[in-house]
């Protein structure tokens, strides 16, 4: 089993301990004992129970600069992080996927050294996908692209306001999107 797939289980598991349970109240020792393994290997996959939590939010950074990168290379780049967003589109139109996000968002919002911690990594993320758009631009403008990539970021938060009706998920976004289009982003 490779690596990631190993700690894919071990997120799973430590995810519904903590959702059961409480993130506090849950100890490595439980989540180790959930997949059938010693505290020792568990720190060989993460560094701290913390870790385990903002996992989903690497694996979804993972999704989405693939997603980016496997788009043309003429197209706008706002129109690429539309289409990069679609994994988050999938998950928010999936009941399961959608309640456990829900689910592991409330226990970052809970606890104020997570959210700290999901805040830096989702700043890396932008980072990242802004590289992404600049690499394949030789001409565009490094500060333009961070706030177009913040801008877009914006618009999928706001799609996914607690309210919104899963339906209309992906409609908000899209409407989001469009207002917020760029001059010049056909």
């Amino acid at each position: 089993m490779s690596r990631r797939a190993v700690q894919s289980r071990i997120a799973r598991a430590a995810e519904e301990l903590f959702v059961d349970k409480g993130f506090e109240e849950t100890t490595v020792d439980e989540i180790a004992a959930a997949v059938g393994m010693s505290q020792r290997s568990f720190f060989r996959y993460f560094a701290s129970k913390d870790e385990v939590v903002l996992d989903s939010l690497e694996r979804l950074g993972e999704d989405l600069a693939a997603r980016l990168a496997a788009r043309p290379a003429g197209e706008h780049e706002w129109d690429s992080l539309r289409r990069a967003f679609d994994p988050v589109v999938e998950r928010f139109g999936d009941p399961v996927s959608r309640e456990h996000d829900a689910a592991i968002q409330r226990i970052i919002d809970r606890s104020p050294r997570l959210l700290a911690s999901y805040l830096c990594r989702l700043e890396l993320l932008q980072r990242m996908l802004t590289d992404a758009l600049l690499a394949r631009s030789e001409d565009a403008d490094p500060v333009v692209l961070r706030a177009m990539v913040g801008g877009a970021f914006a618009c999928l938060h706001a799609a996914a306001f607690p309210a919104c009706d899963p339906e209309e998920f992906a409609p908000s976004l899209d409407r989001t999107m469009a207002a917020l289009r760029p001059v010049g982003a056909s």
